[in-house]
């Protein structure tokens, strides 16, 4: 029997020094959660409890559900107390203003920005409350929201995770493969039990949960069969992408083995070894150095095909712990919210839906179209 494509293709992947948290299988990660429901003061279902297959018939219709990760005694809703008032000020206005990417604003906060990687950047999550400062006028580090949670969230997430993975941590990559178009894209997930790039890197957030991932594609010939090895490799971050031609001079194989360099605590992947400046104007970098552990093909457990696992489609609910303003206590620190019928979602901080669905809960457009959202048509010239 001729082996797998997911398995001739399993990425490499290097992490950078200080990283504590690795891809895991989501039951244990599950094992150490509760089951919660946005504005219920006790878990619908006490950790312990939740299992991958509870996850695919209970609540999953409703979208304000999520799994929390951490005490319940930690993960309290007013974690954005301490962030203070300008900080604040700035998620108020995201959440009342639509924003709109532009080149001008986008050209001061990304020294890199060009013809080439104008679409990649207006993909990155944190636009909504950036590029809104820009236009406002706003233009010095310390006006850049840092959206960190507690130390002790990290801490309490780190020791469940260990504790979940004994004495031999279980590595686990999760995948499927889609037609589209002119492609067959062969996609990798990987899932963290912890994103702790403000805490512990100087990034822009923490948050429980993170999927993360690389995306391989496949030409298609006249009969549909994918031919082999692949066109393009996509490396993935930051709800973002960077796409490269297989064999590009910036991306290292090991045979047939894409290999990435992990991001300290984001998990973004990226095809070098190297500090990445994200936002200039905010001295926001990924630490994509690859001097810690190294995950090589014969160090996964296994691989999980995605569209076998019902809860992949079912389960709407957050990751982790999903964090909302309440208004009464957001309209005494900055007033003017009495229009508002409904609370402000804290993003950075709120753990993401799964695979399949976004944090509005639509389906990705990665899930459905990732050829275009991986930006080949533009590399072709189409």
């Amino acid at each position: 029997m001729s082996q797998a494509l997911h398995e001739k293709y399993t990425p490499i992947l290097r992490f950078a020094r200080g990283e504590r948290f690795y891809p895991m299988a989501i039951e244990d990660f599950v094992g150490y959660c509760a089951l919660r429901i946005k504005g219920q003061p006790r878990p619908a279902i006490k950790q312990g409890a939740v299992s991958p297959a509870l996850l695919e018939r209970a609540y999953t219709d409703n979208p304000s559900v999520f799994l929390q990760s951490v005490p319940a005694n930690l993960a309290d809703q007013n974690v954005a107390a301490d962030w203070g008032r300008d900080t604040l000020k700035a998620l108020v206005d995201a959440s009342y203003r639509v924003s709109r990417w532009r080149e001008e604003l986008a050209a001061v906060a990304y020294r890199w920005l060009s013809s080439k990687t104008q679409s990649a950047t207006k993909l990155f999550w944190w636009n909504d409350l950036v590029m809104n400062q820009l236009a406002g006028g706003g233009t010095s580090r310390q006006e850049l929201p840092r959206l960190k949670l507690p130390s002790e969230f990290r801490q309490a997430a780190l020791e469940r995770y260990e504790r979940s993975q004994g004495t031999r941590p279980r590595h686990v990559y999760y995948y499927r493969t889609v037609r589209d178009g002119d492609y067959l894209c062969l996609q990798y997930w990987f899932f963290y039990g912890y994103n702790d790039w403000a805490t512990s890197f100087g990034g822009m957030n923490d948050h429980e949960g993170d999927w993360e991932g690389m995306y391989l594609f496949f030409p298609l010939d006249a009969a549909g069969r994918a031919q082999e090895p692949p066109a393009y490799v996509t490396f993935v971050g930051h709800h973002s992408r960077l796409t490269k031609p297989w064999g590009h001079p910036d991306m290292t194989l090991e045979g047939s083995h894409p290999l990435a360099y992990v991001a300290a605590g984001s998990h973004a992947t990226y095809p070098e070894r190297k500090e990445y400046d994200l936002m200039q104007i905010y001295g926001l970098t990924d630490y994509a150095t690859g001097d810690g552990l190294t995950i090589g093909p014969g160090d996964w457990e296994r691989g999980v095909d995605l569209d076998s696992q019902p809860w992949a489609s079912a389960f709407l609910g957050a990751w982790g712990t999903r964090y909302w303003l309440p208004l009464s206590w957001a309209e005494s620190v900055l007033g003017a919210l009495k229009a508002r019928t409904e609370d402000i979602g804290l993003p950075g901080v709120s753990a993401p839906r799964g695979p399949r669905y976004a944090d509005d809960g639509s389906v990705r457009p990665n899930w459905i179209q990732a050829v275009a959202w991986a930006g080949i048509f533009e590399l072709e010239g189409r």
